[in-house]
């Protein structure tokens, strides 16, 4: 048996990889990076979606949780475009966090700037203990 040479096996090894149908595959999770962050006074946190739209998005804050939710939409494309090969993620997203601290919901600060949303969440100092003199 002769051994194919080694330009052979590099041909049939790219033809593999071209006729590779990656829709076979199960697709990836949409999982945007997040950072959070805070100082004393307040709580910061980015989100990197890019691809996202304004009104796909949604924040929510409910006392000490904060929950965003975004979407990427995939395009349509055309019958004769057909994909050969992407590592972009799309799909819905949904993050919750559990703040420490209370916030005041009405001074929540949300911008979306180059594919990055950023969120100001000021908090609610906690309240001192007051003694109450007995009479």
């Amino acid at each position: 048996m002769k051994l194919p040479s080694l330009w052979r096996m590099q041909k049939e090894l790219d033809q593999l990889f071209n006729d590779f149908d990656r829709s076979r595959l199960a697709p990836m999770e949409f999982s945007p990076s997040c950072e959070f962050t805070e100082d004393k006074t307040h709580y910061h946190l980015k989100f990197d979606l890019p691809g996202v739209k304004k009104e796909d998005m949604k924040i929510e804050v409910d006392g000490n949780i904060l929950s965003v939710t975004a979407e990427r939409r995939n395009e349509k494309k055309s019958e004769d475009n057909k994909s050969r090969y992407s590592e972009i993620q799309y799909g819905a997203y949904s993050r919750s966090f559990t703040l420490p601290i209370s916030i005041d919901e009405k001074q929540v600060q949300a911008k979306f700037d180059n594919g990055v949303l950023s969120l100001t969440l000021p908090k609610i100092a906690p309240s001192t203990a007051k003694q109450i003199p007995v009479q």
